[in-house]
């Protein structure tokens, strides 16, 4: 007796998110630059 049923593998694919993690990282190192920046101005 033989089992006939296919496998189904789903891959994921990590290379598709690289893309939109670089662009938040980028966003909240600006926004984290911005607000040091407006901390060093508030404490002048």
């Amino acid at each position: 007796m033989r089992d006939e049923r296919r496998i189904i593998v789903v891959e994921d694919d990590s290379k598709s998110n690289d893309g939109w993690a670089k662009v938040f990282s980028t966003v909240i190192l600006v926004v984290m630059a911005v607000a040091l920046f407006d901390r060093g101005l508030t404490m002048a």
